[in-house]
């Protein structure tokens, strides 16, 4: 069966036309029917087919074109449908790409926030320690400082009087050295048993210090290596 023209299947669809049509209007339906075998992609050699068919039913014809317009108009349909999903589906996605491009600034604003306050907190802690250093400075001061100076001008007397007057020196031989420090000149060697003169008592270098007189020479002598009386 070779196939027609456009012409050709305007012609058959006329023809086709005038099978169902009854109210004299079969050139408009004609046309309707050859839109429609375009559209639908039927060859000439199809539609002359369907012709001879209804030709031949009286009718059948007629009905199958009207079942496949009605299935044309439903595949139409479920077209529009699937765009429409379609169009709903881009605006959920463009608003799951706001929403996301929400949370990424809300959580670069959290992890600057975190770190603000990580860096507060070590500000914090510094000045805790700086404060709780001063105060430990300041007690030692209160306390031992009086004793880490050279101490005042006659601190071993009291009311005017010496707490101590001879300083023997004890189970090892010490050296009277010329200012109270461990490396200040030595003056003399002291054996086990010598006596000294007290003159005074002082602090320096965390270390308590005897001053002491011995033959007209004055010198120093720790207090842990003699014994007072």
């Amino acid at each position: 069966m070779s196939s027609l023209s456009d012409e050709d299947i305007d012609g058959l669809a006329n023809r086709l036309a005038l099978l169902a049509s009854g109210d004299g209007e079969a050139d408009n339906a004609g046309r309707a029917v050859g839109a429609l075998a375009r559209r639908l992609g039927l060859t000439g050699g199809q539609l002359k087919a369907m012709f001879l068919e209804g030709a031949r039913t009286g009718g059948t014809g007629t009905a199958r074109l009207a079942l496949l317009s009605a299935r044309v108009e439903q595949l139409e349909n479920e077209a529009e449908t699937m765009r429409d999903t379609l169009r709903k589906a881009e605006v959920a996605a463009r608003a799951l790409q706001r929403d996301r491009d929400s949370l990424r600034d809300e959580v670069e604003h959290l992890h600057g926030a975190l770190g603000e306050r990580r860096r507060s907190r070590r500000s914090r802690r510094a000045v805790v320690l700086a404060a709780a250093g001063a105060v430990a400075l300041a007690v030692v001061l209160l306390i031992y400082g009086p004793r880490l100076s050279a101490g005042p001008e006659r601190p071993g007397f009291v009311g005017g009087a010496a707490q101590f007057r001879i300083a023997v020196v004890r189970d090892r031989a010490i050296v009277l050295r010329r200012a109270p420090e461990t490396t200040a000149e030595a003056l003399a060697d002291l054996p086990v048993g010598t006596q000294l003169a007290v003159r005074r008592m002082l602090w320096h270098g965390l270390q308590q210090w005897v001053e002491v007189e011995l033959n007209g020479q004055i010198g120093y002598v720790l207090s842990t290596d003699v014994d007072l009386s």
